[in-house]
């Protein structure tokens, strides 16, 4: 206690230097434990259940691929009654319902889960309770739901009497049986269900049956994930064999089934890959890791600066350190009390960087497309105080320890008489304080390569023209099955909203279409032959049929989008449902069947067509290729078929306006109001905005990592001037004779650059290696630059060259300003 007295009372002596090393590292660890707390919550965070590393994702790996997730219910309930593994084994799927309550239906989100779920993850409901083991075990029964916490808390107002309530999803009455905890959001990572379901009730949530077939009941129909909870005693090798086997007695008896390898994955952190593309967490893997990896560059920079300036403030307290030894001090007790301080420096920087994290976290979720169902929290996580308090006493002991041996070995005598001049001992400080400064400008380099890189990247993606024009235009999507919508009522909804949308002020043109550019969400379609195209065979035979991405649209569609239409024409309101079957192509699709044709209109394609032969629809335009996933993606090719041929309950309004989006979007709302109070609407945005959506980790990797590079620039311009400053201050004596000799102010400052810009260039050579081998990680993030861009090393070598000269230029400066006679008066 007596030593940490001492330390607040030294920290607080010098509040420049307090304020300087607590702010270093409260950056540093704040940068990690920022990075290191959303990477947690998306990919690494345990599920909030009891005992996570029992349970397992059934998979079927085929070949070396990545393992499809997907099961059809029929063959997980084989599974699910005759594995012998499993203390239980639940369903778990998601989807889209209508929540009806006091007569307003809103969309949200739903996990339809086996009757078992919540105990198989050992679950206990905040409110009420959760399903039964055999609750739901018969299809279309139990119509009973639980819903999240933060749904009771938004839509009920945290009502205590809501269980037992009466609700309607998609139509049909279900009776609120409990509420979620408030931790936990489920096992599918970027996804937060507002409602848990059955998964028996799906042929009641979604009446229309293709065909008749129950989704239920056909081996056809694959669409969700299965988990297990193992029996004690089981390992996850042991299950995987058993499972493997039973997989291939279950396919004999039922060749509906595709083939069939099970193999499992250990499920601590839940579902992390191969989920629905609006909710994919697994591409921020790779930028997050660089981000990390960034962050703690940055980190280890800022170490090296607290290092250097407890040397500094260690070299400034020599003759305090002197006078101690010789009153009897043990260097022991010296270094204990060094390191108290810098202990108690390192845990108050952590406290400051907890701060730190927490702003920065807010700061990423501007960032976070608007379309994610998953935010970001900045609530303090235990284990990230955790985090943040071991980054901080490892900080303070590994920067600490050397800092605190060197000043509690000074040369008596010397600092006794106060002798100033330059040392043996000053010259091995000097030495140890110029490795830091390598390490801090080698480091620093890093960071600002692949921040320049980053950015370059991000500069070359938003240049890339995605073939349609965003700017003002409006998007409004509908789900009319949300509200059973009968397929004629929808038709008259859709006709009704696009004629009252046309005639509102401003509105230059509208359409529907199905999907939307830059969602990744399109659809293919495989096609049974074409016009003019052999269709490959492979070496067994097998014909390799045309495919293409589909997408079905009203009329204007592409004048809406700003899509260039280069022959032909656009879909019109004569196609009708009982015209002539026509489409539109791009000219990916152009360029890949039909390379050689000057003119490929009139030519036709024949859908597959199950009850007999294939369908004949005609070519009647071509467009220009938009890109429908990413913008780093080649365009996929593409075809258009009128919304009026293959009417959908689903659908986006698209709005061209000539005036604010803000008041066109209001507008809309009040147009879908009027037409029905209780149609809800989603996705509610402009295509400007969902373009912006599409480069979040692009965006956020550039902003974070350019405010890291800024950070790592002043830290080494920090560490380069207080070397030389030091220096300077001991060289004062052997200045000034030289100054006293006929020594020139040019001589002088040529001197100290040539001290300071030899450090630096030893520091840009180490850098340079260490960058060679880091940028290789950037690959697969990097669009049209190559890890190695010279124009990027270039411009970072020149700027740290240029930070490095102002920082030597100042003490340079003083140093030519030394009188020669007061110098050596001191001495």
């Amino acid at each position: 206690m007596t030593d940490l007295k001492f330390a607040f009372r030294q920290l607080l002596k010098n509040k420049g230097f307090t304020a300087v090393a607590v702010l270093t590292l409260a950056l540093g660890i704040g940068a990690n434990t920022a990075l290191f707390s959303v990477m947690d919550q998306l990919l690494v965070r345990p599920l909030p259940v009891a005992n996570p590393d029992r349970l397992a994702i059934l998979a079927n790996q085929y070949g070396d691929g990545e393992p499809e997730l997907y099961f059809n219910y029929p063959l997980f309930r084989d599974f699910q009654k005759r594995n012998t593994v499993f203390r239980q084994l639940s369903a778990i799927g998601n989807m889209a319902v209508g929540l009806g309550t006091g007569g307003v239906t809103d969309r949200q989100q739903a996990a339809l889960v086996s009757g078992n779920y919540f105990a198989m993850l050992g679950v206990r409901a905040a409110l009420g309770r959760t399903f039964a083991d055999d609750e739901g075990a018969e299809i279309d029964d139990a119509s009973v739901v639980v819903i999240s916490h933060s749904l009771w808390q938004s839509r009920f107002g945290a009502d205590p009497t809501v269980i037992g309530r009466k609700v309607t999803l998609n139509g049909q009455p279900f009776e609120i049986i409990g509420v979620s905890p408030r931790e936990f959001s489920g096992v599918i990572r970027g996804t937060q269900p507002d409602l848990y379901i059955p998964i028996t009730t799906f042929g009641l949530l979604n009446p229309d049956r293709p065909g008749g077939e129950h989704p239920l009941r056909t081996r056809y129909f694959t669409w969700h994930r299965a988990m297990g909870r193992l029996k004690d005693g089981v390992s996850l090798k042991q299950a995987d064999e058993q499972l493997d086997k039973l997989a291939s007695i279950i396919v004999a008896e039922n060749p509906a089934n595709a083939s069939t390898n099970v193999t499992l994955i250990p499920a601590a952190e839940g579902f992390t890959h191969d989920v629905d593309n609006a909710h994919d967490v697994s591409k921020a893997r790779t930028p997050l890791n660089l981000l990390l990896a960034t962050a703690g560059l940055v980190l280890l920079i800022a170490c090296a600066n607290l290092a250097n300036l407890l040397m500094a403030r260690g070299t400034a307290r020599s003759r305090e350190f002197a006078v101690r030894l010789a009153l009897g001090a043990s260097r022991g007790r010296m270094i204990r009390n060094l390191m108290t301080e810098s202990l108690t420096l390192s845990l108050v920087g952590g406290g400051c960087g907890v701060l730190v994290a927490i702003w920065l976290t807010k700061e990423l979720q501007h960032y976070w497309p608007a379309s994610a169902s998953f935010h970001l929290s900045v609530t303090p996580d235990p284990r990230l105080m955790f985090f943040a308090f071991g980054v901080s006493v490892l900080t303070g002991i590994l920067f600490g320890l050397v800092p605190a041996w060197r000043a509690s070995r000074p040369q008596l005598i010397p600092e006794l008489k106060s002798v100033t001049g330059a040392t043996g001992n000053a010259d091995r400080k000097l030495s140890l304080r110029n490795g830091l400064v390598v390490t801090q400008v080698a480091l620093s380099l890093m960071v600002l390569v692949c921040a320049g890189l980053c950015i370059r990247s991000l500069a070359m993606l938003r240049q890339v023209d995605p073939g349609f024009e965003p700017s003002k235009v409006v998007m409004m999507s509908f789900d009319l099955d949300l509200i059973n919508y009968s397929e004629t009522r929808s038709k008259q909804f859709s006709a009704s909203l696009l004629e009252r949308v046309r005639a509102l002020p401003g509105v230059e043109a509208s359409s529907l279409a199905w999907v939307t550019p830059l969602t990744g969400q399109t659809p293919g379609m495989s096609l049974d032959h074409l016009d003019d195209y052999e269709q490959p065979v492979d070496a067994r035979g097998n014909v390799q049929n045309a495919s293409a991405d589909i997408n079905f649209v009203s009329s204007d569609y592409f004048r809406t989008l700003g899509i260039p239409v280069l022959k032909g024409r656009e879909f019109t309101s004569s196609d009708t449902a009982t015209s002539q079957k026509v489409a539109l192509v791009d000219d990916a699709f152009v360029r890949r069947y039909w390379p050689t044709s000057e003119n490929p209109i009139g030519r036709r394609l024949f859908l597959n067509n199950p009850k007999g032969e294939p369908i004949p629809v005609q070519v009647v335009g071509v467009v220009k290729s938009i890109h429908t996933g990413s913008l780093a993606s080649t365009p996929r090719r593409t075809m258009y078929f009128p919304e009026t041929q293959q009417p959908s309950k689903q659908f986006t309004l698209a709005v061209r306006t000539g005036i604010d989006p803000g008041a066109t979007i209001q507008m809309l709302r009040e147009t879908v109001k009027n037409l029905d109070a209780n149609v809800p609407v989603f996705g509610l945005h402009t295509l400007e905005q969902q373009k912006t959506d599409s480069l979040w980790l692009e965006r956020m990797a550039a902003a974070v990592l350019a405010a890291f590079g800024i950070l790592a620039l002043l830290l080494a311009a920090v560490g380069i001037y207080g070397v030389l400053a030091f220096s300077v201050g001991k060289r004062t004596r052997e200045i000034g004779v030289r100054m006293a000799l006929g020594a020139q102010v040019v001589d002088v400052l040529s001197m100290v650059l040539r001290q300071g810009l030899g450090v630096v260039l030893v520091g840009i050579v180490v850098g340079l290696a260490g960058t060679f081998a880091i940028t290789r990680a950037l690959k697969s993030f990097l669009f049209e630059i190559t890890p190695l861009d010279p124009v990027t090393f270039g411009f970072v070598i020149l700027l740290l060259a240029v930070a490095a000269s102002l920082a030597c230029w100042l003490p340079a400066r003083k140093a030519a300003r030394v009188d020669p006679m007061e110098a050596l008066r001191n001495e």
